[in-house]
């Protein structure tokens, strides 16, 4: 599977959400962000892609093939996802980061320091204990929210998948480490195809389309400054967060 566009198209109804005469064609190395209110379909549209959840109707095509057509691992393999709360497991800062990393850069040292490096984790990890063989305690609890967004990167990085899937990465941090994981998230998504979801509208400014969902119907889409103009949906809740965002120019 290349880069190549993705195109979700069709009308689906899930246990998740309902997604009526829903179709949004996104191209290969575009960088779009999905907004709305909870309960608008932004994560459950991220569940179909992964095959998480199965359409009951519609269709999900991959540069022009079902999805359906791949084997879940296959697939998957296509796809990097950095959730708001990352999987951490009581093991070392390394298994961490290598947990869904081919046989080839799970042996390369230079690799993992790289990652690590572009995630912005490596000042962190060089100050443990044990530095990169450091346990992190069950679910990550050694470790502060915004060092386990970066192992979550770091494993993004290293995947390097042709698709990413950024799911509220920067939701729960304080605004200089959003800043911080921002310029990774950026880094990250450079020549890739992106979907950013988002409640803080911060992490958004710089994608090519905004995707305004609600109650599983796209109701707006285009950049920043066409929805601003619209005086719609977006330009609504823009108005109600402009004081929580970050200075983007020095993002």
């Amino acid at each position: 599977m290349t880069r190549s566009l993705l195109l979700i198209k069709g009308s689906e109804q899930s246990k998740s959400c309902l997604f009526e005469d829903f179709s949004l064609h996104i191209k290969a190395g575009e960088k779009i962000a999905l907004v709305g209110e909870s309960g608008s379909g932004k994560t459950s549209l991220t569940k179909l892609l992964f095959r998480f959840v199965e359409p009951q109707s519609g269709n999900i095509y991959f540069d022009g093939r079902d999805g359906n057509d791949f084997t879940l691992a296959s697939l998957r393999e296509q796809i990097s996802l950095v959730p708001q709360q990352p999987e951490l497991f009581h093991r070392s800062v390394r298994d961490n980061i290598l947990l869904n990393a081919d046989e080839g850069s799970s042996q390369d040292e230079a690799k993992l320091i790289e990652a690590a490096r572009q995630s912005r984790s490596l000042d962190f990890i060089e100050k443990l204990p044990q530095q990169f063989d450091t346990l992190v305690g069950e679910r990550g609890v050694k470790l502060s929210g915004g060092e386990k967004q970066r192992i979550a990167l770091a494993r993004a990085f290293l995947e390097d998948a042709p698709i990413v899937i950024l799911d509220e990465a920067t939701s729960a941090l304080d605004s200089i480490t959003e800043k911080q994981i921002q310029k990774a998230i950026f880094e990250l998504i450079d020549n890739k195809t992106a979907i950013v979801i988002a409640h803080r509208l911060s992490t958004i400014l710089r994608m090519d389309r905004i995707i305004v969902l609600e109650q599983g119907r796209i109701i707006e889409q285009g950049t920043h400054q066409e929805l601003l103009e619209k005086q719609g949906k977006y330009a609504t809740m823009w108005k109600h967060q402009s004081g929580e965002f970050v200075d983007d120019q020095k993002a």
